[in-house]
């Protein structure tokens, strides 16, 4: 090969090299930050900033209608994994359907409690608690869907979807501010236990909210 051709091919070759490293790590980029855009908890109505100086605030929790995926209904969801248990250990089942409820007041509500409050600042300290009797304002999670993820060697963190609204609490009807919906959250890690993995996803979504109301709540 001629000395211009092998000057010209080190030349393309060198660009080639340097467009694919640059194109990976855009993509690198982009797979690194997706997740944490889907954790942005966004406004669709109302102002949260009406928290602004309130030292207490009041959380309640909803689980009406709320899906599982890959069931139509929540009600398919625990039919189908009772039915699973009882054939391989008889009572198993109704020990499941008992504890997936109660998860929701031992578990899930007790995480995201626990971290929003440590989450934020003492400077803008306000004291989270459910059914808050000091608390002028209520904040309302609505679960839409859920995924338990699992870990059985290999393991997927939980996911959830969920609505939040803000609203007085001696007038319910006034909404303050909404969330866009539905507002999905990934669990950080993936524990063991189911209640655990899905629990780890109300903790990621208290450190979500608590930004907000870093940001606009101040």
């Amino acid at each position: 090969m001629p000395f211009s051709c092998c000057i010209i091919f080190k030349f393309a070759l060198h660009n080639t090299i340097k467009h694919m490293k640059n194109l990976l790590t855009t993509i690198l980029i982009i797979f690194c930050i997706a997740p944490l855009l889907s954790q942005k908890i966004k406004t669709a109505s109302g102002d949260i900033s009406v928290l602004a100086g309130e030292k207490q605030l009041s959380v309640t929790f909803g689980y009406e209608n709320m899906k599982v995926h890959g069931y139509p209904t929540e009600e398919e969801f625990i039919k189908n994994k009772v039915k699973l248990r009882e054939e391989h250990n008889p009572g198993s089942g109704e020990i499941f359907r008992s504890s997936w409820f109660a998860d929701r007041d031992t578990v899930y509500a007790p995480l995201f409690i626990k971290y929003i409050n440590q989450a934020l600042p003492k400077k803008r300290k306000i004291t989270v608690l459910r059914n808050n009797p000091d608390a002028k304002y209520n904040l309302h999670v609505q679960t839409l869907w859920v995924y338990p993820g699992y870990n059985v060697g290999f393991s997927q963190p939980s996911k959830i979807e969920v609505a939040l609204k803000l609203y007085e609490i001696d007038n319910p009807e006034n909404i303050l501010w909404e969330s866009k919906s539905p507002a999905r959250i990934i669990a950080k890690v993936a524990p063991y236990k189911r209640e655990e993995r899905i629990g780890a996803a109300y903790g990621a979504l208290a450190i979500s909210m608590s930004w907000l109301l870093k940001k606009e709540a101040r």
